[in-house]
């Protein structure tokens, strides 16, 4: 991962246990060849409650840079990071601005 960095949101370590209950974890970034991308984890589980809930209020469920992995932990965010960049899918990803 020499051309990834992965920041995780301050504490993230004292309360990883909680993010992989609830599902969902916003404000991950990956830094790829020197760009910033902000994404937002999701399980599959908590994705499909986000689309009901936001359904069901009448409003389109719109998440920019979503990733959705088997269970939001540590490893399975790197290890899609890792499969994004080298299956070449980062142009789905959009940048931060700068």
């Amino acid at each position: 991962m020499s051309n990834i960095v992965l920041e995780f949101p301050p504490g993230f370590e004292d309360y990883a246990w909680e993010v992989e209950a609830k599902g969902w974890l916003p404000g991950v970034v990956a830094v790829i060849h020197g760009r910033r991308y902000t994404l937002t984890v999701y399980d599959p589980a908590r994705l499909t409650q986000g689309v009901d809930e936001a359904l069901k209020g009448g409003r389109a469920f719109l998440e920019r840079n979503l990733v959705v992995v088997a269970s939001v932990t540590r490893e399975r965010i790197v290890s899609a990071i890792q499969e994004i960049f080298q299956t070449g899918r980062v142009s789905d990803l959009r940048p931060d601005s700068g």
